[in-house]
C-alpha cells in the first residue's frame, strides 16, 4: 500500500489515471462473480442488453480505478483542486440560501465519479462538511482514507455506528451534513424501490428533517467525458422545498419522502450508469447475491 501511494504520487497526473483505468480492468476480472452480478443488475434496472451492460459495467470500474488514483494524488493535487472540478452556475448561491435559514444543510449524495474531489472543491470554497462513512473493514486501507479525508481535503469524518450526537451538533450549528443515500440499507432500511427493483433504503435523510428542519440538497458530480482529470458540480433546487405525489410537504410521509430521494438519485445514474459504483450492490439485500 505505501509503494502504491509513493508511485501514484510521484508519476504525472494523465499516468496515474491511465494506471487507474488499467487497476479497474483488471479488479473487474478478478472479482468475476460480482462482475457477472453488477452487469444482470443493470440489465434489470435500466433494461438494457447484456452488450450495453457489459460496456457500463466496464467503465464503472474504469471510472473507480481513476477516482481512488485521484484520491491517492489528492495531497499533491489539491493546491489546484479549483482546476480540477468546477461548479455549474448558480450551484453555490442554492447552497448559501439554504444555510441562510439557520438550520444547517444536508448534502444528498451518491457515489457517483469522483464523490473525494467533490467535496474538496466545496471545502476549498469555504463550507466545511461533516460526512457520514461506514468503518471500512481493512483498518490499513481506513488508515489511508481518513487520514487524506481529515488532513488533506479537511472534511470531519462522522462514524455512522457512533455518531448521532455529533450529527445533532452539527445541524445544530447550522453547518453541512454530508449523507451518501445511494447505500443498501440492509435490514435497519425502509422497503421502497430503485431504478424499478425492490431494496432498502436508510432513512435518516427524512428524520434529521423532521426534527432539524435543515434543508437538503441533491449534489450532482460527474467526471467530464472528453478530459477524464476534469470534474463538474451541480447542487439542485431544494428537495425538502418540493410537495411528494400527493401533494404532502417533504418530510409528513416517510415512504413518499424516501421515495423523493430515491428518485433523484436513480435519475442520476440513468443519465450516467457508467460513473455509478455498481460494485456496491444496492440490492444485494433484497435480491441476494445470486443473479
Amino acid at each position: 500500500m505505501n509503494f502504491l501511494v509513493k508511485f501514484l504520487r510521484f508519476m504525472p497526473h494523465g499516468f496515474a489515471l491511465a494506471f487507474g483505468r488499467f487497476a479497474g480492468r483488471l479488479l473487474r476480472l478478478i472479482l468475476w462473480k460480482k462482475t457477472d452480478r453488477c452487469e444482470a443488475r443493470c440489465v434489470s434496472s435500466l433494461g438494457l442488453g447484456i452488450t450495453s451492460s457489459r460496456s457500463i459495467i466496464k467503465r464503472s470500474f474504469m471510472n473507480l480505478g481513476m477516482s481512488a488514483a485521484e484520491f491517492i494524488r489528492l495531497p499533491k493535487d489539491i493546491s489546484r483542486i479549483d482546476e480540477l472540478v468546477d461548479f455549474r452556475e448558480g450551484s453555490l448561491d442554492i447552497l448559501r440560501s439554504a444555510l441562510s435559514r439557520g438550520h444547517g444543510a444536508i448534502l444528498m449524495c451518491q457515489h457517483m465519479a469522483n464523490w473525494e474531489y467533490a467535496a474538496a472543491r466545496l471545502i476549498h470554497e469555504g463550507f466545511p462538511l461533516h460526512a457520514v462513512y461506514t468503518p471500512q473493514r481493512d483498518k490499513t486501507v481506513e488508515s489511508v482514507i481518513m487520514s487524506t479525508r481529515q488532513n488533506v481535503s479537511h472534511m470531519a469524518m462522522i462514524d455512522s455506528n457512533t455518531g448521532l450526537r455529533e450529527i445533532f451538533r452539527v445541524l445544530k450549528a447550522g453547518e453541512i451534513l454530508v449523507i451518501m443515500q445511494d447505500l443498501d440499507a440492509r435490514k435497519d432500511g425502509l422497503p421502497s424501490e430503485f431504478l424499478g427493483l425492490p431494496a432498502r433504503t436508510h432513512d435518516g435523510i427524512v428524520k434529521l428533517y423532521r426534527k432539524f428542519k435543515c434543508p437538503v440538497i441533491p449534489a450532482e458530480y460527474w467526471r467530464d467525458e472528453n478530459d477524464p482529470s476534469k470534474h463538474h458540480i451541480i447542487l439542485h433546487e431544494i428537495l425538502s422545498d418540493m410537495n411528494d405525489i400527493n401533494g404532502r410537504p417533504f418530510g409528513e410521509d416517510i415512504n413518499e419522502s424516501i421515495r423523493m430521494c430515491n428518485e433523484v438519485i436513480g435519475q442520476r445514474v440513468k443519465e450516467r450508469p457508467e460513473q455509478w459504483l455498481w460494485i456496491l450492490d444496492r440490492w444485494e439485500y433484497t435480491l441476494g447475491k445470486n443473479i
